[in-house]
Order: structure tokens, then sequence, then C-alpha cells
């Protein structure tokens, strides 16, 4: 699988406007918005380098992902990294697509070296449907869930529900694709952007903003990727 092959100002406010009807979960709450350097939790600002190992990567395309370098990942911290290993949420990713070749990973978690491997991976491959978008997590069983159509060159947003019950997936106003198990999973390490830190980064892309909440009915996820 392609996960597997290591080659593998929000413009306005309205660019992360919520679905109509839409009611945000309780809980943690963060909006990053890298086009616009706007930062928040709860509605609290929040200082980029309090969030992200390279603040620097931030500029007016988005957040920058490198092609193919040693030092082209960026890895959440802080209060963000505590989040995402909670590994119960729904993250919405908005990112410019600038290839069809290889793997784009959007949103990688992983546990510390030495373990099991467990790991989740959100990314945009081109193996089997070719240009699919699919999230995929390894444990002591695998869950994956892929949206089969092709997403070429552009701007795309895509939107994944994880819980220990479920992983659900939609990515520009699809139909959600779930699959329902019980995973055991080690705690995660790692919740990078652009692929696993201990590797490299693979496709350069720029991760335009994010959004990390409680989890949301899968109800929800198409207009979440809108």
């Amino acid at each position: 699988m392609s996960f597997h092959l290591r080659r593998g100002l929000w413009s306005s406010v309205a660019a992360l406007s919520p679905p109509s009807g839409y009611v945000p979960p309780t809980g943690f709450d963060w909006s990053l918005d890298f086009l616009g350097e706007v930062y928040t939790n709860n509605g609290s600002s929040v200082a980029i380098a309090d969030i992200i190992d390279k603040p620097a990567r931030v500029g007016a395309s988005g957040l920058e992902i490198l092609d193919n370098d040693v030092d082209g990942v960026v890895d959440s911290i802080g209060d963000l990294l505590t989040d995402f290993q909670s590994m119960d949420w729904t993250v919405v990713i908005e990112w410019q697509e600038l290839t069809t070749d290889f793997s784009t990973y959007l949103l990688y978690l992983f546990e510390m070296p030495g373990g099991s491997d467990h790991s989740l991976v959100i990314e945009r491959g081109n193996a089997f449907t070719g240009l699919r978008v699919d999230a995929h997590e390894s444990s002591n069983i695998v869950r994956n869930v892929a949206i089969n159509t092709s997403h070429g060159v552009g701007v795309h947003k895509v939107a994944v529900t994880r819980t220990s019950a479920f992983l659900s997936i939609s990515c520009d106003g699809s139909a959600v694709v779930t699959v329902t198990a019980t995973p055991t999973m080690n705690a995660m390490a790692t919740a990078s952007f652009g692929g696993d830190p201990t590797d490299q980064s693979y496709n350069g892309t720029f991760i335009r903003t994010v959004t990390l909440t409680a989890p949301v009915a899968d109800a929800a996820l198409p207009g979440l990727s809108t």
C-alpha cells in the first residue's frame, strides 16, 4: 500500500466557516490558519512557535512541507501534540496538492521507535485507485478508509474522525467512508505534517488550514470537507 512506500488568511473568515447547522463539540477546538497566520484554541490566540517546531515554514502559501528532504517534516508540539495524542478527534486539513507523483503525507502519527510500529496516516496516494485520499491505521488490527476518486493538483480538503470505535473520512464534500472496529493502539509519540519525522518528507505541499476538535458525527464530515 502507498502508505508503506517511502516515496511514497484563510483568505477570509468564510474559508473556515462551518457547514450550516454545525454545532462544535465540547472539548479542545483548534483552528490553525496558516494562510492568515491566525491560530486559536477554544477561541484564544496561541503562538505558532508553541504549536509547531518550524514556525519559519509558514509563508504566503501556508505551511510548507519540503520536497524530499530529511528536514522537510513539520512536527506538532505542546498542547496541539497532546490533543492529537488523545486519538479521539475530528481533524480537517486543507492543502495545496502540487504533484500527481508518489504520496503526499498530510498527517502522520507514530509511536516511539522500537515499538510495534503503530501509526495513523492521512495521505493523498497514487497506488490502487489513482490519486485517492485515505486514512490508514496500523495497530493490533488494520483500519483503512479511502475516497477512491482522483485528487490531482490543486486545493483539497479532507475531514477524518478517529475514535477507538470507528475511523471515518470525507474529502472535498464526498460521501463518508467509515469502518468500525476496536483496536488496541499504543500511545503516539509524534503528530507531524508531511511524513514521519524519523525518516523524511516526500512530496512537497502546502498545508493551508487545520482544525482539530472532539469527534463529530459522520453526517457533519462532508460539510466540513467542502
